[in-house]
């Protein structure tokens, strides 16, 4: 089942923009066994506050700021070749280690997977802040369950 392409279906009725947001955050809520730290939680909170009217825009953009930023962090915690002189994020080593032994991975194949995860989550955030922005890949359907998918949207396939 390619989610990624019924959502994009879906989206064209404005009506079903709540429905979809909160099914990505749900998609995303199932991502956190490979996010340390506090502060992507803290940021879902603020996220499913948002879309429910309660958390203001400033809110969410400090919000979507904060993954962005976790998100870098992840992408230049994995490059190869570059030489960080500062501390690395003792939070993205632990995701890292997380992602290798929960999917069976070898280590540049969960840099790999950790840095979409990533991205993956960065788009989440930007298309809650801003509905126009669908900025999701092929690479975002492995992120997207087809349970939750269909406990939203009902059977597609049909």
């Amino acid at each position: 089942m390619n989610v990624l392409k019924q959502l994009e279906v879906i989206k064209k009725d404005k009506n079903k923009e709540y429905l979809i947001k909160r099914y990505l955050l749900e998609s995303c809520a199932k991502l956190s066994r490979f996010r340390s730290g506090e502060s992507f939680s803290r940021n879902m909170k603020v996220a499913k506050s948002f879309i429910n009217g309660v958390a203001t825009k400033k809110q969410m953009h400090k919000a979507e700021w904060e993954i962005e930023g976790d998100a870098f962090g992840t992408d230049y915690y994995s490059e190869e070749g570059v030489r960080v002189y500062f501390r690395v994020n003792e939070n993205v080593r632990k995701d890292l280690i997380q992602v290798r032994i929960s999917k069976g991975l070898k280590n540049k194949e969960s840099k790999v997977y950790l840095k979409e995860m990533a991205y993956f989550i960065d788009q989440v955030f930007c298309h809650i802040q801003h509905s126009s922005n669908w900025l999701f890949d092929d690479a975002a359907n492995q992120f997207l369950c087809p349970r939750l998918f269909k406990r939203y949207f009902g059977d597609r396939d049909k």
